[in-house]
């Protein structure tokens, strides 16, 4: 852990919350600062169909919504807990003092919101692919992080039905694009994947 969020966790309360908990709902106020430091935490929207949008999935150890609590606005996305999570909340008041007393904390602060800032263009730009293309530009783009994530999962982050991704990861099977292990997908042709995105 960055000794920043050490000296942040040990000042805040640490709460527990189970899988499935609810850490907030859109229009909430935001008001207190909150850092994961274990478990995932899943932002999304629910759209006029009902339909979860999820926008990212947050890791350890990092801020959750911190603009909304900066900005003095209602949080414009809802949070759950994908699993166990620890949680540490701050006063925000105590949290600004501190940014003012150190700028190593403002710049951690600045790092994450720079950090949501990439997310958010890198949503917007996956949501102006085709569903194919935003497949296969993930698979690139995450290739390390494969041998860790469920298909499952993998449907939830792209926001693909997964009868959807079933048949995606059929076709690049055949076409001897990827192959999977235990479950987990293997990329076995990168250039040509790239090619196929290019090409869309």
């Amino acid at each position: 852990m960055d000794k920043h969020f050490e000296i942040l966790t040990s000042m805040g309360k640490k709460i527990h919350f189970k899988k499935g908990n609810i850490l907030f709902f859109e229009g909430e106020k935001a008001s207190k600062i909150l850092i994961l430091l274990s478990g995932k935490v899943r932002i999304y929207k629910v759209n006029t169909k009902g339909f979860e949008l999820t926008l990212h999935t947050l890791n350890p150890i990092s801020f959750i919504a911190e603009m909304p609590v900066f900005e003095r606005i209602n949080y414009p996305a809802n949070a759950i807990c994908e699993q166990d999570c620890e949680i540490c909340v701050l006063e925000f008041d105590y949290f600004k003092n501190l940014c003012l007393e150190n700028g190593e904390i403002s710049f951690l602060l600045l790092t994450s919101l720079f950090s949501k800032i990439r997310i958010l263009e890198n949503f917007i730009r996956q949501r102006s692919l085709d569903l194919k293309s935003r497949l296969l530009s993930f698979l690139l783009e995450n290739e390390e992080k494969l041998q860790n994530l469920k298909q499952k999962e993998i449907a939830v982050i792209l926001n693909l039905p997964p009868e959807s991704l079933s048949r995606f990861l059929k076709e690049l099977k055949q076409n001897e694009l990827i192959c999977t292990n235990k479950g987990k997908i293997v990329i076995l042709n990168k250039e040509k994947m790239q090619n196929l995105i290019k090409s869309f």
